[in-house]
């Protein structure tokens, strides 16, 4: 008796089950086409950032860095108090100085009819099929949602769920693009979670939406990068690719001067007056950070960076900037390690963005 008993409420359970699942109407972006953050997106079949014809074109590394879903992200419109995401990675969770969260999690943010962004939290489970479950959020008719995906991961599917019986649209952004061709910094890099990231933020406080072409360790003004982004009808190109082009035995000032102009040139050919800025290196140039070897390096290659945007100005380009470490201002409660920023930077990093963009775009 009692065994049958059992079994009846096996049966019952997964009847329970069954039920919970079908009530959820699961909603595939990659399907819609709808993937934002990256160079034309509709042509893409996966979460990748990059094309499958640049691989042959490429440094193994960037490719591999290039198929991490870092600044992408999803906007829709839904009146569900509850929202499920679901979605499968390839790599390492973590790393031994960014979170689970950053490196592999999603991040849920609305904006109202009047611009204002919200957040909600997640209770979130990372193991084969990693989950998000956002609840009590109201039902918010008037909110546009915005789902980042991982920073430093592959996402192989991902789906977002509602209840059946709840509306839900996907929509696309619409405006000129910022376009960021960047390093491990504009990658995401150490973000506690993905609405961080610098790129993320500055996609929050301006209009343009903003593409992330960011490689750790592997930002390096090489040619086929500059053609990919070049395709783009940006409002502005962002290079902050000074992080991986430090002076070297085997790159002297004349050769980091070389890979700035023929970047310049090469996007000029296309965007003759399309506004480009170049930053200097956001750490370095504090004294209360003592490691001197790193601080030496950081001001080097900005040094470049500044006389090369000055010398620009003087022939001619009143439409390439500089962006400064003193703009950026980072402090010593900003990064992560030598380099890295933590959420302090990556907002502070974003901030100086916004305001210079809002001086050179034109409304």
């Amino acid at each position: 008796m009692k065994l049958n008993l059992f079994f009846t409420f096996a049966g019952l359970v997964i009847a329970v089950n069954s039920f919970a699942q079908q009530s959820i109407k699961w909603n595939n972006p990659l399907e819609s086409k709808v993937i934002q953050g990256r160079v034309h997106s509709a042509e893409l079949p996966n979460y990748y950032r990059l094309p499958e014809d640049l691989k042959s074109q490429v440094r193994s590394p960037v490719w591999s860095l290039g198929t991490n879903s870092a600044g992408l992200y999803i906007d829709f419109q839904t009146d569900a108090e509850a929202i499920s995401v679901r979605y499968k990675v390839n790599g390492p969770m973590n790393m031994p100085h960014m979170p689970t969260t950053g490196v592999s999690g999603v991040d849920l943010y609305a904006q109202d009819e009047k611009g204002a962004w919200n957040w909600a939290y997640g209770n979130y489970n990372f193991a084969d099929t990693v989950t998000y479950q956002y609840k009590a959020l109201g039902e918010n008719t008037n909110f546009t949602y915005r789902l980042y995906l991982p920073l430093y991961n592959t996402v192989e599917w991902l789906e977002i769920g509602v209840a059946a019986n709840k509306q839900f649209e996907f929509v696309a952004g619409k405006g000129n693009p910022i376009v960021v061709y960047g390093t491990s910094i504009a990658q995401g890099a150490c973000a506690t979670r993905p609405g961080l990231a610098w790129t993320n933020i500055l996609g929050r406080e301006i209009a343009n939406p903003v593409i992330n072409v960011a490689f750790s360790g592997n930002g390096r003004l090489e040619q086929p990068i500059i053609d990919h982004i070049n395709q783009v009808d940006a409002a502005v190109f962002i290079l902050d690719c000074i992080p991986n082009l430090a002076l070297t035995n085997d790159r002297t000032a004349e050769q980091l001067d070389s890979l700035l102009a023929n970047a310049v040139s090469e996007i000029r050919k296309k965007h003759p007056v399309t506004p480009i800025i170049i930053t200097e290196h956001s750490s370095g140039f504090n004294n209360a950070i003592f490691n001197l070897d790193k601080n030496e390096e950081y001001k080097k290659s900005s040094a470049v960076a500044s006389a090369f945007v000055n010398r620009t100005k003087k022939t001619g380009d009143k439409q390439v900037y500089l962006l400064t470490n003193k703009d950026i201002g980072l402090d010593i409660n900003s990064t992560v390690d030598y380099a890295h920023p933590n959420d302090i930077g990556m907002k502070k990093i974003a901030d100086a963005y916004q305001k210079l963009i809002h001086k050179i775009v034109k409304r």
